[in-house]
């Protein structure tokens, strides 16, 4: 898809988005325990995110593409994405102009590595930079760029992943959730619940959903279940009414159609990890999934989440952008109607964080976040480092 450039803006994007060098500069890791400010018994129910537990949050880059006068950016990567990025794509992006994502594909590779979730998100990284470099060099915003900004805000929906839903706490959690007038909820299936069974499970589920009040209700499995134990479970996620059920089971496995032919009425959701277009077009296509989820960050990048989006659309499914790279899903969703992207993932202990990189954080007021409108899909990451980790340039 070529960028949907304004005719006023299409000069000024000509000279400067064009690269002429791709740098890494090394962030802080990202900090231990939880984030400051959270509500006291979000606190309480939580276990604490991955933080420095993870290799990607220990070790982590910010990649600029450098145009003339203008720098375009995509920060947090980890060293390995970083390095594939350097070995592998940086000589080839020398010269390409960043307004032409479609081209991305056909500049010289200097590797191998092509596929698999370290390749992928190297590719997002770099496709991501681009439209925000093709952003800052139009003085156009991402979101116009993609197509023009359909909605000045997007609802969010809160993930309390790294929250124990078994905690004495959690009811109040979920009820602070809909109070706060988030979209709606997800819950993770901890593996201690999926071992005690469906009874555990509809004990530690039942208060939440009672506490949610009308708000919206989603579970994630993490891939954790076996076959036998997703099956016991789809008639308690019948009762609590779940919006979407996420990845019980690996998607796309052999166990994973079994459980879609069960039929029992709960929808599962998956997308996040099909990082490989055939992937992502099986999932689709195969009558695999009935809500889509697309990462910008994982899946190429956000010409291709929006071709997904747009595909899962006229398959009938919505789609609820993961979020990883919230920027990036903010972007999309903006540019796309609430039929198609209905809301995205708020993570409530781990988004703020992320969003520590920024110079400026997204914040979200009333369950809403809002659109940017300034070039750009972030603010400027604040770096660690006063020289380049590296630096690849032009002959």
């Amino acid at each position: 898809m070529t960028l949907a450039v304004p005719a006023s803006a299409q000069t000024a994007v000509a000279a400067p988005s064009v690269i002429r060098a791709v740098r890494a500069w090394q962030l802080l890791p990202q900090p231990a325990g939880l984030p400051p400010g959270l509500p006291e018994p979000v606190a309480a129910a939580a276990s604490g995110p991955a933080g420095p537990a993870w290799a990607e949050h220990r070790t982590r880059f910010a990649i600029e593409l450098v145009g003339d006068g203008v720098s375009g950016w995509q920060a947090p990567v980890g060293q390995t994405v970083a390095q594939i990025i350097a070995d592998d794509l940086a000589a080839g992006l020398i010269g390409h102009g960043a307004a032409a994502p479609r081209r991305l594909a056909y500049r010289k590779k200097t590797g191998r590595h092509r596929r698999g979730p370290h390749a992928r998100q190297a590719a997002s990284a770099v496709e991501l930079a681009c439209w925000d470099l093709a952003s800052r060099a139009s003085a156009v915003s991402v979101t116009a760029l993609l197509g023009g900004i359909i909605r000045p805000a997007v609802p969010a929906y809160a993930s309390a992943l790294g929250l124990d839903p078994a905690h004495a706490a959690a009811p109040e959690v979920a009820a602070w959730i809909t109070e706060a007038g988030f979209w709606g909820q997800k819950w993770p299936l901890t593996k201690p619940l999926i071992l005690a069974g469906p009874k555990a499970v509809a004990k530690a589920f039942d208060p939440l959903r009672e506490a949610a009040g009308g708000g919206r209700f989603m579970v994630d499995g993490l891939g954790r279940c076996r076959l036998d134990e997703a099956m016991r479970l789809l008639p308690v996620l019948v009762d609590l009414g779940v919006v979407f059920a996420e990845e019980l089971l690996p998607p796309g496995s052999f166990g994973w159609h079994r459980l879609r032919a069960a039929g029992a009425g709960v929808p599962l959701a998956a997308g996040e990890h099909a990082v490989d277009e055939a992937e992502q077009i099986r999932l689709l296509t195969g009558e695999g999934v009935d809500v889509w989820q697309v990462d910008p960050g994982w899946s190429g990048g956000l010409a291709r989440s929006l071709h997904t989006t747009e595909l899962a659309a006229d398959l009938g499914m919505a789609t609820f952008p993961h979020g990883d790279r919230l920027p990036a899903a903010l972007a999309l969703a903006g540019a796309c109607c609430r039929d198609k992207i209905p809301a995205i993932e708020w993570h409530l202990t781990l988004e703020p964080l992320r969003q520590q990189v920024f110079s400026a954080p997204v914040q979200i007021e009333g369950g809403q976040l809002p659109v940017r409108t300034n070039p750009g899909l972030a603010e400027v990451p604040a770096l660690l480092e006063t020289a380049a980790a590296w630096e690849v340039t032009g002959p």
